[in-house]
Order: C-alpha cells, then sequence, then structure tokens
C-alpha cells in the first residue's frame, strides 16, 4: 500500500485515535512524515538526499511493548508504526488493555491485518524483529537492554516526568498547573510532579496555596473523574502525608502540606529544599522555590524529565533550561498534549523506525 493511501485510512480513524495520540488530518500525517525523512513519499520511491538519492526503509515487524497505566503510548506507538507501513505486534499488559483493542478491532481491514495484540512477550521476539519499543519503569528498561541482542534497534522510553517553572501570575499558573498535574492522576509520563516558583520562599509558598485551590476544583468538576485508589496508592499517599505534616510541625519555615479533605484526592507540598522529588503519583505535586542558574541543584532526578511547562511561555527559554534534562517545553496547561511532531523523548517519532538504503547516482 503506497504511503498517501495508507494515511487516507488513518486519517478517516481519527476519531478513534484522537483521545490518546490528539487530532489528526491526512495533511498533518503527510507534513509528519516530511518532517522527519524530508520528503512524504520517502517510504515508497528514492528521493533526493544531498548529491545521491536514498529510500527509508521499514524495520519490521516492529515490537511495541506497552506499560499498563494509561493506553497513550500504546496508541502513540501504534499510530507511529502505522504511519511508516509496518507491521506492528503490541505486547500488552497482562490485564489487557481494553480502549487498544476497541481501536484496532475497528480498524479497516487493510490497516488491522498489520496488528497484532498479544500479552505476553513472543518466544523469539529478539530474533523476529527488528525493532524493539518499550514502555515501562527503570528495572523493565534494564532487562530490555541486557536481553536485546546487538543487531535490534531498542527504542526504551522508561520512567519519566513532567515539571513546571512560573515566573509569571500565580493565580493563572496554579489553575494550568492542576490541569497538568491532575490529568490522568499523573499516570503519564508527562504530568507535573514539581513546580518551581521564581521570586523566592515567598511567592513559591503563595503559589502553593493557590495551586492547592485549584486543584480542589479541579477535583469538583465532574469531567475531571479519578480512578479509585487501590489499598497501596492509598497507604502511599497517607504515608508521605504523615512524613511532610511531620516535616512541617519541627520546621513550618521550610515545609507545609495542603491536602484534600477526608480524601486522598490531591496533595500540595511545599519545600524550600529545591531538590526534584518523583511523589507516589494520584496528583501528589511538589512546590518549590526556583534555585536560579545553578540547575545541578535539582538533583539527580532530572534524569527522568520528560516535559517543562514554563508559565509564562518563551520561545527562547534562557540556555541553562534547555540543558536541564527535558526533551520538551510547552506553556504550563498544554504538558498534557503533545503535539503530533513531538520527538518523545528525543527520539524522531517516525526517523528511528526506518533505515536509509543510499543510491549512488555518481
Amino acid at each position: 500500500m503506497k504511503t498517501a493511501e495508507r494515511l487516507k485510512l488513518l486519517a478517516a480513524c481519527v476519531d478513534a485515535f484522537a483521545p490518546w495520540t490528539g487530532s489528526f488530518t491526512e495533511a498533518q500525517l503527510l507534513s509528519w512524515l516530511a518532517a522527519e525523512m524530508g520528503y512524504p513519499e520517502a517510504l515508497d520511491r528514492p528521493v533526493p538526499h544531498g548529491s545521491i538519492q536514498s529510500r527509508a526503509v521499514v524495520r519490521d515487524p516492529l515490537l511495541h511493548v506497552t506499560s499498563a497505566n494509561t493506553p497513550h503510548a500504546a496508541m502513540q506507538t501504534l499510530l507511529r508504526g502505522l504511519v511508516v507501513g509496518a507491521r506492528n505486534t503490541l505486547k500488552l499488559p497482562s490485564t489487557g488493555m481494553e480502549a487498544v483493542d476497541q481501536v484496532v478491532a475497528g480498524l479497516p481491514e487493510e490497516l488491522r491485518r498489520s496488528v497484532c495484540l498479544v500479552q505476553e512477550l513472543p518466544r523469539f521476539w529478539a530474533r523476529d524483529h527488528p525493532t524493539v519499543v518499550v514502555f515501562g519503569n527503570d528495572e523493565t528498561i534494564q532487562w530490555f537492554k541486557e536481553n536485546t541482542p546487538a543487531t535490534t534497534r531498542l527504542l526504551p522510553h522508561g520512567q519519566k516526568i513532567g515539571m513546571g517553572l512560573v515566573s509569571g501570575d500565580l493565580q493563572e499558573a496554579a489553575r494550568l498547573a492542576a490541569r497538568d498535574a491532575s490529568l490522568h492522576d499523573q499516570q503519564g509520563c508527562l504530568s507535573l510532579h514539581d513546580v518551581y516558583v521564581k521570586g523566592g520562599p515567598e511567592p513559591a509558598r503563595e503559589f502553593a496555596s493557590l495551586l492547592a485551590a485549584e486543584m480542589e476544583l479541579f477535583e469538583q468538576d465532574p469531567a475531571h473523574s479519578k480512578e479509585k485508589r487501590s489499598l497501596q496508592q492509598s497507604a502511599a499517599i497517607a504515608s508521605l502525608r504523615e512524613s511532610v505534616r511531620f516535616s512541617a510541625a519541627s520546621n513550618p519555615e521550610t515545609c507545609a502540606l495542603w491536602e484534600s479533605e477526608n480524601s486522598n484526592a490531591w496533595t500540595v507540598i511545599y519545600e524550600q529544599a529545591p531538590v526534584l522529588k518523583i511523589g507516589p503519583l494520584n496528583r501528589v505535586v511538589y512546590v518549590k522555590p526556583w534555585p536560579g542558574p545553578d540547575c545541578a541543584a535539582l538533583g539527580p532526578a532530572t534524569a527522568h524529565l520528560s516535559t517543562l511547562a514554563l508559565h509564562p511561555f518563551d520561545h527562547s527559554p534562557e540556555e541553562g533550561l534547555l540543558h536541564l534534562g527535558a526533551t520538551r517545553l510547552c506553556a504550563m496547561g498544554r504538558a498534557q498534549e503533545p503535539s503530533l511532531f513531538w520527538h518523545h523523548d528525543g527520539f524522531p517519532a517516525l526517523g528511528s523506525l526506518v533505515d536509509w538504503v543510499d543510491i549512488d547516482v555518481g
């Protein structure tokens, strides 16, 4: 099937994909290919590349190993595989993923036959799949690094988090940050876990109070229902709250706690110490004063940064922010809405799925 025909079929399925990938049109899919490969028809024929010609060849079949937190990653990686025309094996969690089942079942036959859904890792996965895309925690990623042959292209997407940086209106920033930290209960790699505020401890503490109020408003909105917490999740939140409550009683100037009344719906923690922290998920947010140009003060958790949400957004951010570790900068309030053209964890989303065959025309 030629690229144009395939993308037309995909565009007709946009309503099924959109909740997980964002909306797209046939023209946008063509532009996405052109942005990553130079020409949208590079998968169909050799295209100019300097003084030579080059043809993109899909490294298929692709194996996509998905995580159980949300369907977003599974749907995004499936879309990428279908855009480049690959055969796709999706290894879903052992509990399954109903949203993915429904979308695949509704695909046109021409696309559906290029998708295989499994709940166990295929026995000869490394031999049969020249490219493996993996989503999971650090332990999962490490296992695949140790067991993937050198000839197999491994595209790992490990545990990631988002953080925010506020330098403008605190009230508006609090409303936007509450959305970024609450959507999907922080289960995705783009969710905000920490929000830093420029100007020192006083505005940071004020922002924490405003954020708590906005988290409650978000929680009360029927359109933003949350999943019921498991016993393990509830215990983790309760344990953290008790620890913070003790610290706040001992050092009220450097630590404070705001929490949803009679529930574990949301938690806001103010800490003066700048170290970036990864909470127990489920709408737990740290607020801290920004340490300034000394980004090393944020500590080793910056290795897990995916998205940096800014308020107000600056198209030309200060140089230090570009080297913080995040692979995506966006306006606060948009952390959970990456562009179709997003380089997921810094990878060319489509370009990583192909090899180039060069034709030296002399």
